[in-house]
């Protein structure tokens, strides 16, 4: 389904300003700007609910983080209904993905994410993408004519942000930013992930496509971007693994980890230095060009002047024309230098689909963590200024053999089992604490936090299936949801105390079973909500 069947409606274009915006007579009627006076209220009224929370009574989570996922899972700024959760959904990894969008759509069609085939206005605030490859419209380059000039990108996840967001000024990019946000690495207009929030209400929230402040939208107050902040950057893991000393006890998967870190066999340690999102040498964020841009993607694209659009990665903001040929054809047909920014591959295999541009090398056939994996062996990474770069520091060019390539994979996929444990873990740890604590009283959190751990050992045993790896510890996870659906039946405190306390014993006995020394220092934020 092309753009053009989704009920196209031109919306005037709102300039180069980021937030300025300017309408024709065409336009529908503006609606009445926001009472300024109710704005003020809301962080004040999260803050006194979350000095009530059972969680923050029982120091499991801070106040100001309470209120900050309050701010990002239920704040809607008053504009077309939906919140940050909408696109970060802490039952789905805090990402999008076509089978959550699927059953979404089946289960609430009138979600906020489809807000788009339910309001006129918004009609070209999405295009096909969503439903069909999980992908969302981005202007990235500047809300000038916002219906033409944008790009399709996956959804970052918001895992672990604390550890792969510091910028690294040592890529070649120009006035890099503070830290790195969005799939380029440049996501927030300011440079920074407190101001990615302003950015994301004005591209994701309006009310119309003029995207006036205080009219289609209200932008959050400095205090809210500081709890919104402290949440993000709470939620995932803390740390990074120290590789070297990791061992799995997968013979497959230890492998793995040794072709991962080798730089004759997967070269992958030094842009996803252990297994994070950072370059060995600085530890901190760079971005580069790994030809993802030049492979055949699914995705729409804008255009400019009446050529089709591409999406050019870092530095594209507000330029008056496109400035780089990003996919060979000649001729600029992109705004940007044609790099993006590495994720952290601890939580790869739960985040599908991969790369900016939710590429499938082998055109779907299978769209897993291995198929990834394989792009680089493929000839648009060969080719591409990254690859080039590490042929000079190591001397030879990269020849990642398929049986490398499936052991890398299997390693990847091992850690991340395990993190989805130590994450059920603490949900589950966090659960029993209020049980003690509070018996009855908000058992509704409790069962919450139970039901997320259910999630995470879901996706530990989806995570480790495709490979068959660590079977044992695969039935021992299923006991524990068997646990987790008894305790959430049980009709008292006592009963529902030691379902989850059983629960915990088989994850613990699970998580034993993968290896040594990966060990994961979680944040208050996997306990929100």
């Amino acid at each position: 389904m092309g753009r053009s069947k989704m009920g196209l409606l031109l919306a005037c274009g709102v300039g180069m300003a980021l937030f300025a915006g300017g309408c024709s007579e065409a336009e529908d009627e503006i609606p009445e700007p926001l009472d300024e006076a109710s704005q003020s209220l809301a962080l004040a009224d999260r803050l006194a609910e979350c000095a009530q929370d059972p969680r923050v009574v029982a120091g499991l989570v801070s106040q100001d983080i309470c209120a900050g996922a309050g701010v990002f899972f239920h704040e809607t700024f008053e504009g077309n209904g939906r919140t940050c959760g909408t696109c970060h959904p802490v039952a789905n990894n805090t990402t999008l993905d076509v089978p959550f969008i699927q059953a979404l759509d089946q289960t609430n069609p009138n979600d906020p994410l489809f807000v788009f085939r339910q309001v006129p206005e918004l009609a070209e605030l999405e295009t096909s993408d969503l439903l069909d490859d999980a992908a969302i419209l981005e202007n990235v380059d500047g809300f000038a004519d916002p219906t033409h000039r944008f790009v399709s990108r996956g959804v970052n996840h918001v895992l672990s942000l604390s550890t792969s967001i510091r910028a690294d000024s040592g890529d070649g990019t120009t006035n890099p930013p503070t830290e790195r946000t969005g799939w380029g690495g440049d996501g927030s207009s300011d440079g920074t992930l407190r101001g990615f929030l302003k950015d994301a209400i004005t591209q994701h929230f309006p009310k119309r496509l003029a995207r006036e402040p205080g009219v289609d939208f209200r932008l959050p107050t400095p205090e809210e971007e500081d709890v919104t902040l402290a949440f993000q950057l709470s939620l995932g893991r803390l740390n990074e693994l120290d590789l070297a000393s990791v061992r799995l006890f997968d013979a497959e998967a230890e492998d793995g980890r040794q072709a991962f870190m080798d730089p004759n066999r997967g070269r992958c340690n030094l842009c996803h230095h252990n297994a994070g999102a950072n370059f060995q040498d600085t530890g901190n964020n760079r971005n580069f060009d790994t030809g993802t841009r030049t492979k055949g993607s699914p995705l729409n694209g804008g255009s400019f002047g009446g050529e089709f659009l591409a999406d050019g990665g870092f530095g594209g903001r507000d330029l008056p024309a496109p400035n780089f040929d990003a996919t060979g054809i000649g001729f600029p047909n992109s705004f940007g230098n044609g790099t993006f920014n590495p994720p952290p591959l601890i939580e790869a295999a739960d985040t599908p689909p991969f790369f900016h541009n939710n590429l499938q090398i082998n055109d779907k056939a299978d769209p897993g963590l291995t198929d990834a994996v394989t792009f680089y062996a493929s000839t648009p990474f060969l080719f591409s200024p990254a690859a080039q770069e590490l042929e000079q520091r190591f001397g030879t060019p990269l020849n990642l053999v398929p049986l490398d390539a499936n052991a890398i994979a299997r390693f990847l996929r091992a850690l991340n089992a395990a993190f989805n444990a130590d994450i059920a873990k603490q949900r589950l740890d966090a659960a029993r604490v209020l049980v003690d604590q509070f018996a009855n009283t908000r058992a509704d959190v409790q069962q919450k936090l139970m039901e997320l751990a259910r999630v995470e050992i879901d996706d530990a045993i989806e995570v480790m299936a495709p490979m068959t790896l660590y079977p044992a510890a695969a039935q021992q996870l299923d006991l524990a949801r068997a646990e987790i659906a008894q305790g959430l039946a049980a009709s008292s405190a006592v009963e529902r105390r030691n379902r989850i306390v059983n629960a915990t014993a088989r994850v613990t006995t699970a998580r034993a079973q993968f290896g040594q020394n990966i060990t994961f220092v979680l944040g208050q934020g996997n306990l929100m909500y």
